[in-house]
């Protein structure tokens, strides 16, 4: 109860900036002090501690229970993740996938303040140039794809290649897990230093997932 009180007041704060974006924005200084404190809080409450990271798998799970025999209470097993989704769901209708992947993506938010240091320190910035960003990003609609069509013939293999996030890695688990994953994860964060939100960009099977409605 008290951790769905908590995802309830944080969803009313950024419904709120959402709606008033136009005026906050003008306070440049201010904004970006909320927004860096509001991704702190995703990363450490909402990923760490609560557990609230959506996966391309819980898309899949989705699809596949629309294919068949759809009940309710498989979702409302955690209660938590049903309101966030429901949330994300409703608020695309609005303002696009961007309120996910933007603000409320535990693993995403955990990039941002990754680059936000590394730019503190002057770590030289990549811009890619547009072509290559035009042969780079539909990556992570193949990868989604890919994962949707291996999904119909074997659920669980799906499961064991959904495994190309590294959300579970690194904020479910903690970090605590084979090298493997771990260094996966690692290469990750340690590309968005260089190339804002690397993941995000190009890779992200759930963001695209996201986009394509």
């Amino acid at each position: 109860t008290g951790r769905i009180i908590v995802l309830l007041a944080l969803l009313t704060i950024l419904t709120t900036v959402l709606v008033f974006q136009d005026l906050i924005v003008h306070q440049v200084r201010r904004y970006h002090m909320f927004r860096i404190g509001f991704l702190s809080f995703v990363v450490i409450w909402l990923g760490w501690y609560a557990g609230g990271q959506l996966s391309v798998v819980n898309v899949l799970t989705f699809i596949h229970a629309l294919m068949s025999t759809f009940t309710w209470s498989y979702f409302l097993l955690d209660p938590l993740m049903f309101i966030l989704w429901g949330y994300v769901a409703l608020a695309m209708l609005f303002w696009g996938r961007g309120v996910f992947c933007g603000w409320l993506c535990p693993f995403g938010a955990l990039q941002e303040l990754v680059n936000n240091i590394a730019r503190r320190f002057s770590v030289p910035q990549i811009v890619l140039p547009w072509g290559l960003h035009e042969r780079l990003w539909p990556i992570k609609y193949i990868i989604f794809l890919g994962l949707f069509a291996i999904s119909l013939t074997d659920i669980a293999l799906a499961m064991r290649f959904a495994e190309s996030e590294p959300f579970k890695t690194a904020i479910t688990l903690h970090f605590v897990r084979e090298w493997p994953y771990v260094s996966f994860a690692i290469v990750l964060l340690a590309a968005c230093i260089f190339i804002d939100r690397f993941y995000c960009r190009y890779l992200c099977g759930l963001g695209a997932a996201l986009a394509i409605p």
